[in-house]
């Protein structure tokens, strides 16, 4: 792009302090039908330009070792898309076996502390995230939030799971990693700061997931990855199937069910090959 160009396209997003408190508008394209921005451009100005999230995170990932955060449908969207365009089917075979273990391991009296401990799927060998620059919201807020707000979403936790016998200090993550630092820290992270980004998320998603008012306050644009990625290769029937199964089953059974699942779906992808997930977004 030509220096001009560039000008002209920075004029076109307005300045930093506009974007800071406007955000981009997001409007559907009257040929297409899609947003005028591109999904990744509007994440970024959520992640960045409206408040700046980066951190000095030194990668120990001690959060990313427990657990997988929800995620909005834009955010899994952002993701899959990249993850279908760079992995091997060997790779998203793997994701989806994955998924479909973690979304058996729900119930405590079942599967004790592996229905709390559920690693992130997307961890290189190293353990490194491999989609660091697209992860989603819920991961760069972790280690920013208000502390008087984490206390209150570990002590939500803690009243749970105190009747089958966990102390508070049991649950994973029941603190905020010390070494995330913001290197910009002239906005602060309030509620209600929180609050506004996940509100542009939410705008998102009704956009490019046409969910209406009534499914966005009961959160049905809020789910794990392991969730969002079952929902689209197995769809709605499916995961219903498999939620009854999972009330009914002892860990055991479960166990074998997974093995099972998984001999099945190795043949039967290997024969028709894995559905384009970017289809059904």
């Amino acid at each position: 792009m030509s220096r001009s160009g560039k000008r002209t396209a920075n004029k076109n997003k307005g300045s930093k302090k506009e974007r800071l408190e406007k955000g981009y508008k997001v409007t559907l394209n009257k040929r297409t039908k899609k947003p005028s921005i591109s999904l990744s451009d509007y994440l970024e100005n959520v992640y960045k330009d409206y408040v700046n999230l980066s951190t000095t995170c030194n990668h120990s990932c001690t959060c990313c070792k427990v657990s997988m955060p929800q995620i909005h449908y834009s955010e899994f969207v952002n993701l899959i898309t990249a993850i279908w365009d760079t992995s091997s089917d060997i790779e998203k075979l793997e994701l989806i076996f994955s998924s479909i273990e973690y979304f058996f391991r729900y119930d405590y009296n079942k599967w004790g502390m592996d229905a709390l401990i559920k690693p992130c799927m997307l961890l290189n060998n190293d353990g490194f995230c491999m989609y660091y620059e697209k992860r989603p919201l819920n991961c760069r807020l972790y280690g920013l939030w208000p502390k008087e707000d984490y206390e209150k979403r570990v002590d939500k936790f803690a009243k749970a799971y105190e009747p089958l016998g966990l102390k508070r200090e049991d649950l994973p993550l029941n603190t905020q990693c010390p070494n995330v630092r913001r290197i910009d820290n002239s906005i602060p992270i309030t509620t209600e700061l929180i609050k506004e980004l996940f509100s542009k998320l939410d705008i998102m998603d009704k956009k490019i997931g046409n969910y209406s008012e009534l499914q966005i306050s009961q959160k049905e644009n809020y789910r794990t990855f392991a969730d969002w990625l079952l929902l689209k290769v197995l769809g709605e029937d499916f995961l219903v199937k498999m939620s009854q199964f999972a009330m009914a089953a002892n860990r055991e059974t479960m166990e074998d069910q997974v093995k099972a699942i998984r001999d099945v779906f190795t043949k039967e992808f290997t024969r028709t090959g894995l559905p384009d997930i970017r289809k059904r977004l």
